[in-house]
């Protein structure tokens, strides 16, 4: 179980961050809160993903 909670935290700040610097570098018409909102759901939605999703998927190979 903590090894699920580290990897959430680790893929959601990793996630989270670059999302958000690619928008940032990319399209620069974000406000800073927009920024921050947008990546802290995509980063949410992936960390989900590494740990519920993607193990279920790499177990059928």
């Amino acid at each position: 179980m903590k090894q699920k909670i580290l990897e959430f935290i680790i893929a959601f700040l990793i996630n989270g961050v670059i999302f958000s610097l690619i928008h940032y570098i990319v399209d620069n018409d974000y406000t800073m809160s927009q920024l921050i909102k947008m990546g802290l759901f995509f980063g949410t939605s992936m960390g989900l993903f590494h740990v519920l999703v993607l193990p279920k998927i790499t177990k059928k190979k």
